[in-house]
């Protein structure tokens, strides 16, 4: 596992990022000390719906999301009207 510095992370993030994307793991010192490990991403197929995932899963209202959103801001763009 290579190593690096809070502040060559900083300097050199492009390149840091691009290790991690050749599957390698980079440990992030701060002061001296671990302070994280920066690791690739495992590519998973379909790992999140389109909605269906967190606190969010089980709501009725939230089956297009699109047009949920779109509905909150009809609301608010009403309300600062109505103001």
């Amino acid at each position: 596992m290579k190593t690096v510095t809070a502040k060559e992370l900083r300097v050199r993030a492009s390149e840091i990022l691009e290790e991690t994307q050749r599957g390698n793991e980079v440990m992030v010192t701060l002061r001296g000390k671990p302070a994280a490990i920066l690791k690739p991403i495992e590519k998973r197929k379909n790992a999140f719906k389109k909605i269906g995932f967190g606190l969010w899963k089980d709501r009725k209202d939230m089956q297009e999301p699109a047009a949920w959103v779109s509905e909150r801001r009809r609301e608010r763009r009403d309300h600062a009207d109505a103001l």
